[in-house]
């Protein structure tokens, strides 16, 4: 049944009477309607007094929309609530609204914001402190969109090694949401802030303990841009209904109400997908792994713009048939051939269509043709993933003929970490050229990473890594919508203490200590961060900012790199730009290294950090092929003038 919108408790021309009215309900049988004395209740309700039941109430039939109150003392507010019933017993929602009564006017609360007064999904008082928007049970925007993805009983919670059950007369409540950044600033995404009360009418308001917290935090949120992230809750054992509070980047608290009949209970490996969950605490065998993995196997065969031909693997994750690889095997190809085998070997062939493609992560995903049902397999918590935990990974590498068998090769997690501001599992399971976009498959099924990389080095064995898919999870939506328009990448690992957007089109393609390269497709430019240590270049300069320009200057000189023997060079210009902490130098120049590579239009940007100017500089270089500066120059000089050091 619909939620009541909230009641109008409007002051009528006699003394001391309230009318209370409210939109008719479809299906009601029968409304209660309270009113209660705000100076009268509020003192009880101080004292630790349900709030509910200090309301006076009266029932009236379902045909019928509007009461009156008479015999009130004047002076003070009145508060109505009201609730439909169907002839079943099933209760909606409390609507509220309330009436400066001393007034004798119209005043009246919607649904959707209010002060001090009551809240039409609680039904409980809020206090003075406080403006509250009201979410529906899905979207809510005030100043940013918030979405309530997905609700699960949590049954324990994963801490480091061990799993915790829920303090005794409590039960763990897992949300995930998505949050997106207005237009025109910057966003951020809080929870919980301000209403963590316990109430005995059935209610578990969500009240986070900070030494069960599975929240991943979401930071600043660029403008227009969208995050989602999970949390575990802790609520009473005995609460029916549980009632979460998100706060914007305003602070303004918007508040949504779950029925705990309606939500399932899982285990802390919990798919993420969109898939059904489907958990098990039971090891799989090899047997169950095969016919769980290998019917949502795909080879994807794709071929790029410039008619170069790559495979790798994908899996599906929606029985629609939208299918996770990485970006790297789809590479700028609209549309991409995928080969899949039934457990039976019979072979199938589709087209499918590239919806979205990752930046800082290298992921992509694929839509396969509608008409049919397709196997799917379940993204796991990858927070919950621990190191040793035994772990496959499926795919077709060494171009593998479309059609033979997928390949399988079996390790542990080695280690989790972060590469490129994104997520990762490293594992020694055998990951090779054609791994790639392919699943790595815990024991009991679910995907907990995207074989994405390895390490070649004659002193590394058996170094792979996977995209966590906690990470698949949070940026599934936004691939699927197209990916996003840029993306801020700030070298997390190493701290630097910078930051730059990536547009659409350009992908991050190396991390390291001291130099991250970023590409467009097919490398008609490069765009590169550099960081050096003042302390150790210019001992006791008065001035580094200038001597490190300069030095770049010189370095940039044919005489100083003679052995390159480059076949162009050309100086345009040298200049000094800003003033105090926005300070910076700006140097250009034409460059062609030898006969094989481009001639290439340079940019560098020499900085200072901001956070510590005393030991490290930075230079934000920027290439693009002269043939194709028309096509590059604005996306290059974007990322330029984006850096923040």
């Amino acid at each position: 049944m619909a939620k009541p919108d909230a009641p109008t408790a409007s002051a009528t021309a006699n003394g001391g009477e309230i009318r209370i009215s409210w939109n008719p309900v479809p299906g009601a049988q029968y409304y209660t309607v309270g009113w209660v004395n705000w100076t009268e209740a509020q003192p009880l309700s101080n004292a630790g007094q349900d709030w509910l039941h200090l309301f006076n109430y009266t029932t009236v039939p379902g045909n019928v929309a509007s009461h009156t109150v008479k015999g009130l003392n004047g002076g003070e507010d009145h508060y109505a609530i009201i609730r439909a019933t169907d002839g079943q017993g099933v209760e909606a929602r409390f609507g509220g609204g309330w009436s400066p009564f001393s007034e004798w006017s119209l005043a009246t609360q919607p649904a959707g914001q209010h002060g001090a007064g009551f809240c039409p999904i609680t039904g409980l008082p809020l206090g003075d402190e406080g403006y509250l928007s009201v979410g529906a049970s899905t979207t809510h925007a005030v100043g940013q969109t918030f979405t309530l993805n997905s609700i699960a009983k949590q049954a324990t919670i994963r801490l480091g090694d061990s799993d915790y059950p829920p303090f005794t007369g409590r039960q763990y409540i897992k949300t995930c949401g998505t949050v997106q950044a207005p237009a025109t600033l910057q966003g951020s995404f809080f929870s919980g802030k301000d209403y963590h009360v316990d109430s005995d009418s059935g209610l578990g308001f969500a009240a986070l303990d900070t030494s069960i917290v599975d929240w991943l935090d979401v930071g600043l949120i660029p403008q227009g841009q969208t995050r989602s992230a999970c949390e575990v809750w802790d609520v009473p054992a005995s609460a029916n209904t549980v009632i979460v509070a998100v706060n914007n980047w305003q602070s303004n608290p918007a508040l949504y109400r779950i029925e705990l009949a309606d939500v399932t209970t899982t285990s802390t490996s919990t798919s993420t997908s969109t898939n059904t969950t489907t958990t098990t605490t039971t090891p799989l065998t090899s047997q169950q792994l095969t016919s769980l993995v290998k019917p949502a196997l795909g080879q994807i065969i794709a071929t790029n713009s410039h008619g170069e031909t790559g495979s790798g693997t994908g899996f599906v994750v929606r029985s629609d048939g939208l299918m996770v690889t990485n970006r790297h095997v789809v590479d700028d190809a609209d549309t991409v051939t995928v080969y899949m085998q039934n457990l039976d070997g019979d072979l199938f062939e589709y087209t499918g269509t590239v919806l979205g493609r990752g930046i800082l992560a290298d992921l992509a995903v694929v839509q396969l043709p509608s008409g049919r049902t397709y196997n799917t397999l379940d993204l796991a918590d990858s927070d919950a993933v621990s190191g040793v935990d035994e772990v496959t990974a499926w795919g077709y590498p060494g171009g593998s003929i479309s059609g033979t068998y997928p390949t399988i090769t079996r390790g542990i997690i080695s280690s989790k970490g972060i590469r490129g501001d994104v997520d990762f599992l490293q594992t020694d399971a055998a990951i090779n050229p054609g791994n790639s976009g392919g699943p790595l498959i815990d024991q009991y099924g679910q995907v907990v990473g995207v074989n994405t990389l390895k390490t070649v080095s004659e002193r590394v064995d058996n170094q792979g890594f996977a995209i966590a898919s906690n990470e698949v999870s949070n940026r599934l939506n936004t691939l699927i919508n197209g990916g996003l328009s840029n993306e801020t990448y700030h070298n997390i690992k190493n701290a630097y203490g910078y930051s730059v957007d990536i547009p659409k089109g350009w992908y991050l393609d190396r991390e390291g200590v001291r130099r991250t390269t970023f590409y467009p497709y097919h490398n008609k430019g490069w765009s590169r961060v550099r960081m050096w240590n003042l302390a150790d270049s210019f001992v006791g300069s008065s001035d580094k900012l200038a001597d490190l320009a300069e030095w770049r200057w010189n370095d940039s000189l044919p005489h100083l790199s003679v052995e390159n023997k480059w076949t162009l060079f050309e100086p345009i210009s040298f200049s000094e730009i800003g003033a105090g902490s926005g300070r910076h130098y700006r140097v250009e120049y034409r460059r062609q290294d030898s006969a094989d590579y481009c001639i290439s239009n340079r940019v560098e940007i020499i900085a200072l950090s901001s956070s510590d100017p005393a030991n490290l500089g930075f230079s934000m270089m920027g290439s693009v092929c002269e043939l194709n500066i028309t096509q590059y120059r604005s996306q290059r000089d974007a990322i330029l003038n984006s850096f923040r050091p």
